[in-house]
């Protein structure tokens, strides 16, 4: 056990010495004040993201590796280090610098974890780089939506619902004339701009109103079961729906930061027979009837990260099941970050 703590203490050591001391504090020396990046490469570098390459001087214009990107995700987003016994990928062994990077990334679903290597010396490519964010943000299954409305772009093939994701959350943008170079290698510098703008977005706090007046209000619909009909699935504020409404809202020039968004406080309950047919109509209930559903011993609960809502099931009678989509924090959280992220810092609940 301390063998192995040891070790994860060095690959973290490893990290910081391999990776070239900071600049100076007058900044660096192969990056003008004109130039497009350089208040998102100070930025950067004073969030503690990245560091520059020696001698003063930040990369400019250099490709970034696979392993160096992971290793600023990882501060990014500041998750827990993990660091295995066993290596996940053949090509990152436990001794290389970027081992817990690579391996933390990988826990928090920021990479497939089907593949048997990670290539982290290999360049970051710009499709690579719009992946390994939106899995990092949870949106592996979004993506699958976006995938469905295409994009801006003539020239993406692989990842195309990522990339998509990446530029609908205003995260990366083309290359002019309708390309997005997706194999095209990424710089040091888009790699900074692309994490900095992250960091705002998400650092933006979201402010819940007592009231609307003066905001345009985003509501989503809840599919709402009918008594003889086939069962839907009713989550609150569907994610899918979510991400469409704010896209188009979006694309049509609306001034985002004058809406708001309503979640809903309770749930949606429904009541099936023992065929799974629902008996009546769903119906909305308060969020102190969603506690006292989840406070009987018979009741189990599930999360859909597809829908990014909570719910539960119990029998209300031997004849009967009751099945509850409600807000839970996580699912509130999710549909807030995801507002965030398209310029939505403000929600009322009902």
């Amino acid at each position: 056990m301390k063998k192995s703590f040891l070790i994860c203490i060095l690959s973290g050591l490893l990290c910081l010495c391999l990776m070239p001391a900071a600049a100076a504090e007058g900044g660096y020396s192969d990056v003008s004040a004109g130039h497009w990046a350089a208040e998102n490469v100070a930025r950067a570098t004073e969030l503690g993201l990245f560091q520059g390459v020696g001698g003063g001087r930040f990369g400019l214009g250099r490709p970034i590796s696979r392993a160096a990107f992971a290793t600023a995700m990882a501060r990014l987003f500041d998750w827990e280090t993990v660091c295995p016994e066993e290596p996940s990928y053949s090509d990152v062994p436990r001794d290389s610098w970027y081992y817990t990077a690579v391996e933390t990334l990988l826990a928090n679903g920021a990479v497939a974890a089907s593949s048997q290597t990670f290539r982290p010396e290999e360049e970051l490519t710009r499709s690579d780089m719009a992946s390994m964010l939106m899995r990092a943000l949870g949106y592996t299954s979004l993506a699958g939506a976006a995938a469905g409305y295409g994009g801006p772009f003539t020239d993406v093939t692989v990842n195309p619902g990522f990339i998509t994701l990446a530029y609908d959350l205003g995260i990366m943008v083309g290359q002019g004339n309708g390309r997005f170079h997706p194999d095209g290698a990424a710089t040091r510098e888009q790699a900074a701009t692309v994490l900095v703008r992250i960091h705002d977005q998400l650092s933006t706090p979201a402010t819940l109103l007592t009231g609307a007046e003066g905001y345009r209000v985003i509501s989503i619909a809840t599919p709402m079961a009918q008594a003889g009909e086939e069962m839907p699935v009713t989550p609150l504020e569907p994610l899918p729906e979510l991400y469409a409404t704010l896209r188009r809202m979006k694309n049509n020039g609306e001034d985002m930061s004058r809406m708001a968004l309503r979640l809903m406080a309770g749930g949606v309950r429904t009541v099936t027979d023992a065929g799974g047919n629902p008996v009546a109509a769903s119906a909305l209930i308060s969020a102190g009837e969603v506690q006292e559903a989840l406070s009987r011993k018979d009741v189990t609960t599930f999360y859909s990260e597809k829908y990014e809502s909570a719910y539960c099931i119990y029998a209300p009678n031997a004849y009967q099941s009751a099945t509850i989509w409600y807000q839970s924090d996580g699912s509130m959280a999710a549909k807030l970050q995801l507002a965030r992220l398209f310029g939505v810092t403000r929600y009322v609940m009902e």
